[in-house]
């Protein structure tokens, strides 16, 4: 039988999103992760003391994966193209709500519950930073306060999408349609100078 040789913390973070997704992040104990490692709970705590810091570890998994990819992004991205492309690529992923569902319950849990409201800000400023830098490497005499104002008022319509795409769709409006209109507001939005 062969042995998974990723390191224990990395294996329980995707172990945590598996059982999220099956039984609900509320419904994951500490001990259904080191369950499903094949460890005891004591040896998950050493590398994640409690659920906060499982939570924490996660969402800073999550927000590396984007940064990484947001760089992809603004290193191909041909110039006065970047925060446009951008756009795009955060609202195609906001959309695809399924491949980041554990996401989406920490933020669900963030109204009532302190290490998923500090998770999800940390999330949130690492989103917001590489719009407004987006933002900037493309307008570069825009100040960087009225930068960050702008991608704000992008990012809050942008988180709006997962929950309008399917009654939009149900009403007959194409959901790729939707997409392409809100990547082309948000970039109006961001480059309009009043």
């Amino acid at each position: 039988m062969a042995t998974d040789a990723r390191p224990t913390a990395m294996r329980a973070l995707e172990y945590l999103q598996e059982l999220a997704l099956e039984k609900g992040l509320d419904d994951v104990s500490m001990r259904d992760v080191a369950k499903r490692l094949g460890i005891s709970l004591a040896a998950l705590q050493y590398h994640y003391p409690n659920k906060a810091a499982l939570l924490d570890a996660f969402v800073s998994q999550t927000v590396e994966g984007y940064r990484r990819r947001i760089e992809t992004i603004l290193a191909t991205s041909p110039e006065g193209e970047r925060f446009a492309n951008l756009v795009r690529f955060a609202a195609t992923e906001t959309v695809q709500t399924d491949r980041h569902g554990v996401l989406a319950m920490i933020e669900g849990r963030a109204s009532h519950d302190d290490a998923a409201r500090h998770a999800i800000g940390l999330f949130l400023a690492s989103y917001l930073t590489a719009m407004r830098d987006a933002l900037i490497a493309d307008v570069p005499d825009m100040p960087p306060a009225k930068a960050l104002l702008k991608v704000s008022l992008v990012v809050s319509m942008l988180e709006g999408l997962p929950s309008l795409i399917e009654p939009a769709c149900d009403l007959g409006l194409d959901g790729e349609t939707l997409v392409d209109s809100a990547v082309q507001t948000a970039t109006a939005l961001a480059l309009w100078t009043p």
